[in-house]
């Protein structure tokens, strides 16, 4: 285990004041707007209707089927398995903060944290190494001629960093065993490979790389293209504890911030082709890495921005896998649209055929709807003139509406096909294959596995629910604090409970005022929990909390009445187990037991 100095506080009030929790827990979770809150459906359990409550005004989270609760520190912790100090730097790449000399936490990390740091961190090393080799020496000269024969300028490659492996077996392999990197790790995490002799080398050996870098900028993986056309096109990061490529967009860190302005994305197959298009002009462009696009993808995307403009290779190929595209969308509240390029051309070429300018009054001007698309799809090769060659038109357009998940979109488009042919919609109707019951993606993609399940507190004892209201209460002002502090002290039988109401008799003097609290009590349990998961997650879900509308003293009271009384039944069940145990102290057991039956009915009597 490694333990690390404590993180400054004016650091992570930094990095929470720059992260907004709604937009942050957006990107797991589909949030509604309900009243002053957003509910969705939790990340931290299986469950069908959502629970799972956020309140930007509090900046926090708390789901009310499982407990799971805290602010955007738990939340990121929790989900991505992260210590403190990995989360603080996480986030402050996400907001854009530099924090001098790096982070790190009082407490200990495990050694899956270790790990993954470690891969974190050799990953940047990597890419920095890998782009000084092709900006700066006579190795990468080779990879530099390559893409400013592609047509791409320095500070395309700059802001990408693009880099290049030079043509040495062991290049990566000794500078990462140099700088102390575990080379087992190293393999695992898909930097280098390792021979059935147990012999070291690099995985990207001679090719110009693209590093993948996660939603929030941090990079996990890379895409190696290869300048040796005998040599497999790409060879690309396989999926690791960092790296899932499913998940993961070419570009997304990149065009984050103009995707939010603009609302829209414009989605490309290649690498080269997000550097053309951002080259271009457009920002907003994203690439999926050589892979099928996924529902995570798709998940990623509907979060982010309303329009999607989908430009693929124009081959036959390019228009399929556009289409499967365009199914992944459709159940989203989306405005899905097509360019369609020339046949055999791609961004990239035909960028570089028809400079900036003309792809910009492509991308304005030239966009396409769905049904527009599989309409100048499907008519390619067929002579529409012709009554045989309309109709298996017609049909096949049906085959193609019937596999839209989204029922409106469906009776849009089959309604605009019986305008365009004069044909009943009945008609069109009644000759639409059926596909069964349509499932509208968005309303619930499952994970394979929630990142954590809990109890359900459906049958929560009234002491527990008790020692909530009363930390409630107290989280409400310092008069109510002293007031339990003084009946009923530490007695709290919940152990969470108990640290919490112990940091609260902490900062609340005799003399503390409703202003002090007020600046004083949220920022201090904010802290005495952040690094603690579980203590989080309790006092979330009792700030969201709806306080009884009378907090008097008689009230307190009732809440305190119940802890004890449930603690002089403790005692009394425990003397009653004693007196099975010893029969020889038969007689001193059962005067205590009637000792505390008197007492526990005194108390209820009060």
């Amino acid at each position: 285990m490694v333990e690390l100095p404590r993180i400054p506080d004016e650091v992570i009030a930094e990095v929470k004041q720059a992260t907004d929790i709604v937009d942050l827990i957006s990107e797991r979770v589909e949030l509604k707007k309900q009243g002053h809150r957003l509910v969705g459906l939790c990340p931290f359990h299986s469950e069908n209707s959502p629970s799972f409550s956020v309140s930007p005004e509090k900046g926090m989270y708390h789901c009310f089927g499982c407990g799971a609760g805290g602010n955007v520190f738990t939340f990121v912790m929790e989900t991505e398995g992260l210590s403190f100090p990995e989360t603080i730097e996480r986030l402050a790449t996400r907001a854009n903060i530099a924090i001098e000399g790096g982070v790190s936490g009082d407490e200990e990390l495990s050694r899956d944290q270790v790990i993954r740091k470690q891969m974190r961190d050799a990953h940047r090393v990597v890419a920095d190494l890998y782009h000084e080799v092709l900006m700066k020496t006579e190795a990468g000269e080779v990879g530099l001629t390559y893409l400013q024969a592609r047509g791409l300028q320095e500070t395309t490659i700059g802001h990408y960093k693009i880099g290049y492996a030079p043509d040495h077996r062991r290049f990566t392999v000794d500078s990462l065993e140099r700088r102390g990197f575990d080379l087992e790790v190293m393999v695992e995490a898909g930097l280098i490979s390792k021979s059935r002799a147990g012999e070291y080398y690099d995985r990207f050996e001679g090719r110009v790389v693209f590093p993948i870098a996660d939603r929030d900028g941090t990079i996990v993986g890379f895409s190696g293209r290869a300048i040796d056309e005998r040599q497999p096109k790409y060879v690309n990061t396989a999926d690791t504890p960092l790296f899932n490529k499913s998940e993961l967009l070419f570009g997304f860190s990149q065009a984050r911030a103009t995707m939010r302005k603009q609302k829209r994305v414009v989605l490309v197959e290649g690498n080269v082709d997000v550097l053309q298009v951002a080259q271009a002009g457009t920002k907003e462009v994203v690439a999926s890495l050589g892979t099928a696009f996924s529902t995570q993808h798709a998940r990623a995307l509907a979060r982010m921005v309303e329009e999607v403009i989908i430009c693929y290779d124009g081959d036959t190929a390019g228009q399929e896998a556009t289409m499967k595209v365009v199914r992944l969308l459709e159940g989203y509240p989306l405005d899905v649209q097509v360019l369609m390029l020339p046949e055999k051309t791609d961004p990239d070429d035909y960028i570089r055929t028809n400079g900036a300018e003309q792809w910009q009054k492509l991308v304005e001007s030239e966009r396409l709807s769905v049904l527009d698309f599989m309409n100048r799809t499907l008519r390619r090769g067929k002579n529409m003139n012709r009554e045989g060659e309309r109709i298996r038109f017609i049909e096949s357009m049906l085959v193609e509406i019937s596999k839209t998940d989204n029922s409106i979109r469906r009776d849009l488009y089959v309604k605009k096909l019986a305008d365009e042919f004069e044909i009943p919609v009945e008609t069109l109707l009644s000759r639409m294959p059926s596909t069964g019951p349509k499932v509208v993606t968005a309303q619930r993609v499952p994970e394979a596995e929630p990142v954590r399940r809990r109890s359900s507190k459906a049958n929560e004892p009234r002491y527990v629910k008790a020692e909530k209201l009363l930390l409630r209460a107290m989280l409400s002002g310092p008069e109510r604090v002293r007031f339990v502090r003084d009946r009923l002290g530490l007695a709290y039988q919940d152990e969470v409970h108990r640290m919490l109401a112990t940091a609260l008799y902490e900062i609340v003097s005799e003399d503390m005022t409703q202003e002090e609290f007020e600046q004083v009590a949220p920022p201090f349990m904010e802290r005495y929990c952040d690094q603690r998961p579980d203590y989080a997650n309790r006092y979330a879900e009792i700030r969201l909390m709806s306080a009884p509308d009378e907090l008097t003293e008689e009230v307190l009271d009732e809440y305190i009445k119940v802890i004890n009384s449930y603690e002089e039944q403790r005692q009394i069940e425990r003397a009653k187990r004693e007196i099975g145990q010893d029969a020889e102290s038969i007689i001193d057991q059962a005067s205590k037991l009637q000792e505390l039956i008197t007492r526990s009915r005194r108390l209820r009597e009060r």
